[in-house]
């Protein structure tokens, strides 16, 4: 693990037990499983994200009181091998861990994945399948025509030489270049009959609120749009009240 990402790692204060998968291309990735519910839940970081991340373990935590969590580092992130591929690729890294899930014992499992996290989801979902239901938070419809400073500063650390120098030490691979594949607008009908929620705050500073009311419009039934005033960008908005909320909406959808 890189040295700063262990330093800022945090570890688990329920017993958590770990885990490793390879993906379909190859890419080793580590995680852990915790809790002990009836369903299962993959829960997937965002960009400049990993497991251990201290927000995500309280987050994760509180998953785990209704469901057994697999949390895990995306490739190119944590302690995962590979390159970050901004999303393109990731629906891999997820489709390993719901496999491994499903081997494991619960009967049913649910993808939770925030930002580009939410894009590995949207796209697992729509290409692979094999879920009881996807909830993607904090999730952009198109790749092009946002405007936020926030958006300006990835791409510009995605595309610059300065920039993908400060990645790689602040712990982040990632792939020369971003590969265009279709956008989760474009994907995100496919879905169906897997039932979405889609959850995004009034408040994003990286993406506004269109962008999830374009995803709900696009996506089939069944399906569930969660708006919030105050909730910022993915991780920002992970409390153990917003826990709670997931788990109602994901059991209302899984039965």
């Amino acid at each position: 693990m890189h040295p700063l990402i262990r330093f800022w790692s945090r570890a688990y204060s329920i017993p958590a037990r770990p885990f490793a998968v390879t993906t379909a291309d190859g890419v080793r990735l580590r995680g852990d499983r915790l809790g002990r519910g009836d369903v299962a839940l993959v829960f997937c970081h965002g960009f400049l994200g990993w497991r251990r991340k201290a927000g995500l373990v309280r987050f994760q935590e509180s998953l785990a009181r209704r469901f057994t969590v697999y949390a895990f580092d995306l490739r190119g992130h944590g302690e995962s091998e590979g390159l970050s591929a901004f999303g393109a690729m990731e629906h891999l890294d997820v489709d390993a861990v719901v496999q491994h899930a499903h081997q494991e014992g619960p009967t049913k499992v649910v993808t939770l994945g925030g930002s580009m996290g939410g894009i590995a989801v949207i796209r697992h979902a729509a290409l692979l399948g094999g879920v009881d239901t996807a909830v993607a938070v904090s999730t952009p419809a198109l790749w092009d025509g946002h405007d936020s400073d926030a958006v300006r500063r990835l791409a510009w650390l995605a595309a610059s030489k300065l920039g993908r120098s400060l990645l790689r030490a602040a712990g982040v691979r990632a792939v020369p270049a971003f590969t265009r594949v279709e956008a989760p607008a474009e994907l995100v009908g496919k879905i169906s009959p897997i039932p979405l929620v889609i959850v995004h705050g009034r408040d994003d500073h990286f993406f506004d609120e269109e962008q999830a009311w374009l995803l709900y419009r696009n996506a089939g039934p069944p399906k569930r749009l969660l708006m919030a005033a105050r909730f910022g960008h993915a991780e920002d908005g992970y409390t153990p009240a917003f826990a709670e909320r997931v788990a109602r909406a994901v059991e209302e959808m899984v039965g």
